[in-house]
């Protein structure tokens, strides 16, 4: 599933889904923030992230905080992320093809029908819509 987690600064939301996440087994996945980070930096990360979650087949948990929020693009591709588990257009025809073959043999064991659509999301959303976190400060925190 999902979680949203409010509350004021410093109340630990961020240390709660980081003990969540380890009592789980799962691994964390932030974004790191630099000057110039913009839309096309984040695709590049949430590339990463989803080569973790399909190739590499570990359960992540995508912490995603109102501070990573630096373009109000990024909440849209959050919300595709959240509502059908892949963000369109993230990889070229080149890449999407090398992610495919990646994970054909784990989409044939599980006896899904293959189509190229199947078999690049089948592995990275199971991982992935039970694993993505964010965490907003309200508006009426006081700073």
């Amino acid at each position: 599933g999902h979680a949203l987690l409010v509350g004021v600064g410093g109340s630990g939301k961020q240390s709660l889904t980081r003990l969540a996440a380890f009592a789980a087994g799962c691994d964390i996945f932030e974004i790191q923030l630099c000057r110039g980070y913009n839309e096309e930096s984040f695709k590049e990360d949430l590339k990463i992230l989803y080569n973790k979650l399909g190739i590499d087949n570990k359960p992540t948990v995508f912490l995603f905080t109102e501070g990573h929020v630096v373009e109000e693009g990024f909440l849209e591709l959050v919300n595709n992320m959240l509502t059908t588990g892949q963000v369109p257009a993230l990889f070229p025809d080149d890449e999407k093809e090398a992610v495919i073959n990646a994970v054909r043999e784990e989409v044939q064991k599980a006896g899904i029908n293959q189509t190229r659509r199947t078999a690049g999301t089948t592995s990275s959303r199971k991982q992935l819509v039970t694993s993505t976190l964010y965490c907003p400060c309200p508006q009426w925190e006081i700073h």
